[in-house]
């Protein structure tokens, strides 16, 4: 394997000694011995022992982390929706002593939480800002979230008896990630309709579920439908980061397909 020089005045490579020697040297050494054979030498692809699924991937080229942090969030975004839409419980009802959150509790910690916090700390490296702030601040979502969920923490429990003060809590707890959503939707006015379209079904989401906490105790039956109307935004924010995600895999070295995220035209000129 070869390495470009500090002074960039040709590259280095290891000989069957393990010594370092000049390529460029070694080069017209052997073309002035061999001039017929040089140019035959077959030479093998660059970083195939990398047992990459790319051809000869470029050395050191940073990854697109993208993809980990979109299908980190939509997976775990897709299971707790269709869990809040009422999937699978009894009468179909999110709020029964029957709940959905504990099914969620794995993949809010190492899918949702960690593989997205990580796919942030990634984004930092390849100098995103508005990606690093988006996957780090999920990550921690979905972290912050799965403490609810940990009965030896017994948050629910350090309320008493009080259903309606810890609901509420639950509902104050959502509309502020409501509101930070929509900073980001803000924020990503320029980028492509498909990222769009997960902050707003997400705002929604955000929006109807903190509304169905509000209204828990006082209208119950409301809150029901309600909270299912938030879990069937959760789905659909799903399936679009789902989408979006996909795409940043659809990548020309891997396969023929693509999904297009929609770009919003822009003028290159604007500050």
């Amino acid at each position: 394997m070869s390495s470009p020089n500090s002074d960039g005045a040709g590259t280095g490579h290891f000989n069957g000694n393990g010594k370092e020697t000049d390529h460029a040297e070694h080069g017209r050494d052997r073309a002035q011995r061999f001039p017929q054979m040089v140019s035959q030498v077959p030479m093998p692809p660059a970083h195939q022992a990398t047992v990459s699924q790319v051809l000869s991937p470029p050395y050191q080229k940073l990854a697109n982390p993208g993809p980990l942090g979109l299908l980190g969030f939509a997976v775990t975004t897709l299971v707790l929706g269709l869990y809040q839409c009422g999937v699978g419980l009894p009468n179909e009802n999110p709020e029964g002593k029957v709940g959905p959150d504990q099914a969620v509790l794995g993949l809010a910690i190492f899918m949702g939480g960690t593989a997205q916090f990580i796919a942030g700390i990634m984004e930092w490296r390849v100098g995103n800002t508005f990606g690093t702030t988006v996957h780090c601040s999920y990550g921690a979502f979905w972290l912050s979230y799965a403490m609810f969920l940990i009965p030896y923490l017994d948050i629910k429990g350090s309320y008493g008896n009080d259903t309606r003060a810890y609901s509420f809590a639950i509902g104050v707890y959502l509309i502020i990630w409501c509101a930070l959503s929509f900073l980001f939707f803000i924020a990503a006015l320029k980028t492509n309709y498909t990222i769009l379209g997960v902050f707003f079904f997400l705002v929604l989401a955000f929006l109807f579920l903190s509304i169905a906490s509000f209204i828990e105790t006082e209208h119950p039956a409301a809150s029901v439908r309600v909270n299912k109307a938030g879990g069937a935004f959760t789905v659909i924010c799903a399936a679009i980061a789902f989408y979006a995600g996909g795409s940043g895999l659809m990548i020309a070295d891997t396969t023929f397909v693509r999904f297009p995220l929609g770009i919003i035209p822009r003028d290159d000129e604007s500050p």
